[in-house]
């Protein structure tokens, strides 16, 4: 306890304090500029690994185009009608003569020339559709390099090739480009292993009628070595395909190992990947840290080929975080020398500090002492200058300030209190009263009345059911919160209770609700419940009437706060009604259409606001209502403090 009587015991006190407190400084300043030039150095590694990718993707796709832009050249050289022309007129070509043969030697000669200048490229087949897809032409590259184009006798069938089924299945002038895989020769997979992406695109007849295709096969190798000398030898590379199968690993055991059925994908060691590859994202960035490795990981999807192939490849690039961070840690050495220093001068200026402020503070503190255990206003003590003085000032009058508010509350939870005794006992009997009445009128000359007399006694009731309605939901609006605690709540289970208990009004409405996950958090579960019970019960009784309702319930973390939505595919709400159906006994319907007294959405607009939230109507794209509102944690100590 602070007190006149040790001064100098609090000044030491004070001074050990302020040093520790500067030394604590100096440690935190150095932590957070290391971890400052941590993050920067980071986020400069993000940088360059999505420049470095970016190339390579560049890179990848040039490849694609150049390959797609050769194979539609071959597909519209003049042998491949001519080729056509002469099968269809028993082996002469009707137009200049040539036969079929010759035809197909021309091709192969420009088969040849076209792998002859791009080394790249393995094969170039003409398919036909006759003969279970007998290849019509076919120029190969073999082992040594060079240029062999193959004999009649050696084609192969390819009909039952994905490949080719897929090519002849698409349209005049369109393009089919293959999943990058392992070369088969009669169905075995080609020793040594090479790498092939096809490019095929259909040819038809001059009467629209398919004849054969034409494929280029591309060796992958020598693209996927480029991929990788492109990128810092410090770094690891690694290439899938769209399934997150690898095609580049460090280890060669891995690659290409869905081929034998043995495959573990990618996204097992790598799950962004798996995340980019099904969110379709072009970049994303992480970092990580396996058994004490940590490591950042760069992941980019590059798209090729025609989009209703969805083909895609994914890029992985890892680099170890102590080569990032090794800057850093030559400035931290460099940076606390430097802040040894510091620490000795503000040692120095802290206890002359201390020293001066003990005494003014040490009889403040006395003072709010006194007053903590039962003074009815705070006594300054003499003495006190400058900013004690001030503070003791201000604090005094914000006291006072408190108390008055204090008693202006408590006298308006009172009245409130009172009028909802009122609203309780003394507006209901009146009308208990007047139905009591009208019933009694009814069963005594009820058989006596005109229609227009039996009709406002019907009416009358109508009213006076309707004021009991009103009065009852106006009592449970100003219960709402009234004495609960906040304990820690399943959204998910408090949704599914509500489903659960609605079972017979969602199965009416031939309802689906999908619900998203929900979080755990500190709330009210009652109101909470009663909460989605209510949105729950709109979205299912402002439906259209020919559509099955769909309703979506969602949530998503905001800052200290969890964002829900409640969508659904009814009739919507008006924008110029946005606001006003949040208010009490606001309807924007008959209650011949619907029932209700108006008060749902007022609930909701309270319970929300129990949990320092807010709630609106939002846009929904698809139609119908989409309710929104935030939820914050609730602390039951702060909810409760005097």
């Amino acid at each position: 306890m602070f007190g006149y009587a040790h001064p100098l015991s609090l000044s030491t006190r004070m001074t050990v304090v302020l040093c520790a407190l500067v030394l604590l400084t100096a440690i935190v300043s150095a932590g957070l500029i290391l971890r400052e030039l941590d993050r920067q150095l980071v986020q400069s590694k993000n940088d360059e690994l999505e420049r470095e990718t970016e190339v390579q993707a560049t890179q990848f796709t040039s490849l694609v185009a150049e390959l797609t832009r050769d194979v539609r050249v071959l597909a519209g050289t003049p042998p491949i009608q001519g080729i056509i022309r002469a099968t269809e007129n028993g082996g002469w070509d009707r137009r200049d003569g040539s036969a079929l043969h010759v035809w197909k030697a021309r091709l192969a000669t420009i088969f040849a020339e076209t792998l002859r200048n791009k080394p790249d490229y393995l094969q170039v087949r003409y398919i036909g559709v006759d003969d279970d897809g007998r290849e019509l032409v076919r120029a190969e590259r073999v082992l040594s390099g060079d240029v062999h184009v193959v004999a009649e006798d050696q084609m192969q069938q390819k009909a039952d090739r994905d490949y080719y089924r897929q090519t002849l299945a698409r349209g005049p002038g369109t393009l089919y480009l293959s999943p990058i895989e392992l070369n088969r020769e009669y169905g075995v997979i080609q020793e040594p292993r090479t790498p092939v992406l096809r490019a095929a695109t259909p040819v038809f007849s001059e009467d629209g009628a398919p004849f054969g295709v034409v494929v280029i096969n591309l060796a992958m190798a020598p693209s996927f070595d480029a991929l990788t000398r492109v990128a810092n030898p410090r770094h690891r590379y690694y290439l899938t395909n769209g399934e997150g199968a690898y095609l580049v690993h460090p280890d060669p055991a891995r690659r290409f190992e869905f081929e034998t059925g043995t495959s573990t994908p990618a996204s097992s060691q790598f799950s962004v990947l798996g995340r980019a590859l099904e969110e379709h994202l072009s970049w994303i960035f992480e970092i990580r840290n396996d058994a004490g490795q940590p490591h950042v990981v760069g992941v980019r999807v590059v798209p090729y080929g025609p989009a209703d192939l969805d083909r895609k490849v994914g890029m992985v690039v890892t680099a170890s975080f102590d080569d990032i961070t090794a800057i850093s840690r030559r400035v931290l050495q460099k940076a606390l020398l430097a802040m040894a220093v510091m620490v000795l001068v503000a040692a120095a200026i802290g206890i002359w500090l201390a020293r001066s402020a003990a005494r003014p503070i040490e009889a403040l503190a006395e003072s709010v002492r006194v007053l903590a255990i039962g003074a009815s206003r705070l006594d300054l003590p003499e003495g006190l200058y400058a900013e004690a003085k001030a503070l003791a000032g201000a604090f005094d009058r914000t006291l006072r300030r408190v108390r008055r508010h204090t008693e202006a509350l408590e006298a308006k939870n009172r009245e409130l209190q009172q009028f909802a005794y009122i609203a309780s006992h003394d507006l209901q009997e009146p009308v208990r009263t007047i139905s009591s009445y009208v019933q009694l009128v009814n069963d005594e000359y009820g058989d006596s009345l005109d229609p227009m007399a039996r009709q406002s006694l019907e009416f009358i009731t109508e009213s006076c059911e309707r004021m009991r309605a009103l009065i009852h939901g106006l009592l449970e609006y100003s219960r709402l919160g009234k004495e609960a605690l906040p304990t820690t709540v399943s959204l998910q289970a408090v949704v599914q209770d509500v489903q659960e208990d609605m079972a017979s009004a969602i199965k009416e409405a031939g309802a689906t609700v999908e619900v998203g996950e929900l979080p755990t958090m500190q709330a009210y579960e009652v109101e909470v419940r009663l909460l989605f019970q209510n949105l729950l019960s709109n979205a299912l009784k402002f439906r259209r009437p020919d559509v099955p309702a769909r309703v979506e319930i969602s949530a998503k973390p905001g800052d200290d706060e969890w964002i829900f939505c409640v969508s659904d595919n009814g009739i919507g709400i008006p924008e110029a009604y946005r606001e006003k159906v949040f208010l009490i006994f606001q309807r924007l319907h008959n209650r011949s259409a619907y029932e209700g007294m108006g008060i749902g959405l007022a609930h909701c607009n309270k319970i929300v606001a129990l949990h320092r939230g807010r709630i609106w109507v939002d846009e929904n794209p698809g139609g119908g209502a989409r309710i929104c509102f935030t939820l914050s944690n609730v602390d039951a100590r702060a909810e409760h403090e005097p």
